[in-house]
């Protein structure tokens, strides 16, 4: 039976997702070489779609394009945690005092039912369900700051964001990394700016040297 024809840009798009995915589960994990002709086979699709998503994964630091070797998934290096982590800051900071002074009443509920989500996720041992409330509620917190250009910038960072995310997730660090997202809505709701900005930069160095940990028992931010 023949299969059903998909535009160009819906198959780079499918292949796009499928491979991400699996790259962020360890489906595909650090350091695996990947081969277009399998990926192909696997996506029952042809490999010029699958060159396009991996060149564009390739892009995003995801993939490595090796000459003569094809490509391989990408081995977190501490410089490229403590790089990300480092714009994080300069960004997610600033967002959250931008979120507190440019609060509107309605935008209260959805703060804090991305935080109960959590929560109510964590409690019932979803971690993943858990992790992706946490997600939404960082992504509320950029899209209050009603700031296109920074979130432009954020979603360019959105895999390396991910991909760390769930290093310190697998380290035990969702209880914690969620009493500190209540504590930074809390001040976001007072509308204290200075405040918010502050409990989000300790909330991202303390994530970015469990994700240290991840890559090096003995990791540390110097």
């Amino acid at each position: 039976m023949p299969r059903p024809h998909k535009p160009a840009q819906s198959l780079r798009e499918h292949a796009l997702g499928t491979i991400r995915e699996r790259i962020l589960n360890l489906s595909y994990p650090p350091g695996s070489l990947l081969s277009e002709n399998q990926l192909a086979e696997e996506l029952r699709i042809s490999r010029t779609p699958v060159r396009e998503a991996l060149r564009e994964l390739a892009a995003t630091g995801l993939v490595r394009i090796l000459p003569q070797r094809g490509v391989a998934v990408s081995e977190p290096s501490v410089e490229d945690i403590i790089e990300v982590y480092q714009l994080r800051e300069q960004l997610e900071c600033f967002a959250a005092r931008l979120a507190a002074e440019h609060l509107m009443p309605a935008d209260a509920g959805t703060l804090t039912a991305d935080h109960a989500d959590a929560l109510a996720h964590l409690a019932a041992g979803r971690l993943p369900d858990a992790y992706a409330a946490s997600v939404r509620l960082h992504e509320h917190i950029i899209a209050l700051t009603r700031n296109t250009r920074l979130a432009r910038f954020m979603r360019q960072l959105g895999d390396q964001v991910h991909r760390f995310g769930l290093m310190t997730l697998r380290q035990g660090r969702a209880p914690r990394a969620l009493e500190e997202h209540g504590r930074i809505i809390g001040a976001i709701l007072a509308r204290d700016g200075p405040a918010a900005e502050m409990l989000m930069r300790e909330h991202l160095r303390a994530d970015c040297d469990i994700a240290l940990q991840a890559i090096l028992p003995t990791g540390s931010r110097d």
